[in-house]
This record gives structure tokens, C-alpha cells and sequence, in this order.
């Protein structure tokens, strides 16, 4: 078990969704996500943050692995896991009546904005390895 090689893929995976996420969301726009909670995410950007990530991580981890399913299964999980972890916390700033977590980074909604992703992928890919779950691709 290499913890380096796991935080830095979570790291970049993270950033991959969020930036993919913006990108398609801001040029194709459409139908808002959860307008409560953060008003301007659309549902065609969290598509794209689920196939743009899928996509680098075929390109990336097929080399290595005969196993696309699980290379697909795992981007599109881990996709859709940071981008719960997104809106938990923009759920979090709502219920505290705040826009920004913090003014380190002034325009984009605080620190915790930059590693909520990470920690709710932290999390989830901790709790597979505790039981055992094999990221052959990562490694």
C-alpha cells in the first residue's frame, strides 16, 4: 500500500471532475442540479464530470490493465462520490448562511471549496480498501 500514489490520484482525479464539471456546465448550461443547495451547477456539467474523468482514466490506467469494466466502474463511482462531496458542502455553506467557507482564495468559495472532493474521495476509497477492494489501475 502506497499512500502517496492513492492521495495523488485522488488529488487528481478531484481536481479532473470539479474542472470538467465547470467547463461542460458553463458551455453547454441547461437544467440546474439542485438550485437549493448551489445554483449554478447544471446536470450537463456533472455529466461531464463523469465521462471527461472516465475518458483520462481509460487513457491513462488501460495501458496497464485488461480490466476496462472496472476501470470504467470505478471512474464513474468516484466521479459521482466527489461530486456528492461537492455539494455536501455547498449544502453546509447554505445551511450556515454563508457564500464563502473562507477568503484565501477570494471567487471560489473558500478552501473548503478546493478539498471537498478530496475528502469525500478520501473517505470512500479508504473505506474500500479496508475491505479489501483491489485499485490495481492506481497503483
Amino acid at each position: 500500500f502506497n499512500f502517496s500514489d492513492y492521495l495523488f490520484f485522488i488529488v487528481f482525479f478531484a481536481m479532473i471532475v470539479d474542472i470538467s464539471a465547470y467547463f461542460v456546465g458553463k458551455l453547454i448550461g441547461g437544467i440546474k442540479l439542485a438550485t437549493n443547495i448551489s445554483p449554478k451547477k447544471t446536470v450537463s456539467g456533472s455529466i461531464g464530470g463523469i465521462i471527461i474523468p472516465l475518458i483520462i482514466c481509460i487513457i491513462i490506467f488501460g495501458k496497464n490493465s485488461s480490466n476496462y469494466f472496472n476501470i470504467i466502474f470505478m471512474s464513474v463511482i468516484l466521479s459521482i462520490i466527489a461530486q456528492i462531496g461537492d455539494l455536501i458542502e455547498s449544502s453546509f455553506k447554505r445551511y450556515c448562511h454563508v457564500k464563502d467557507s473562507s477568503n484565501i482564495i477570494p471567487g471560489h468559495g473558500g478552501i473548503l471549496d478546493r478539498i471537498d472532493s478530496i475528502l469525500s474521495l478520501t473517505i470512500f476509497i479508504s473505506i474500500l480498501k479496508l475491505f479489501g477492494y483491489n485499485f490495481f489501475f492506481i497503483v
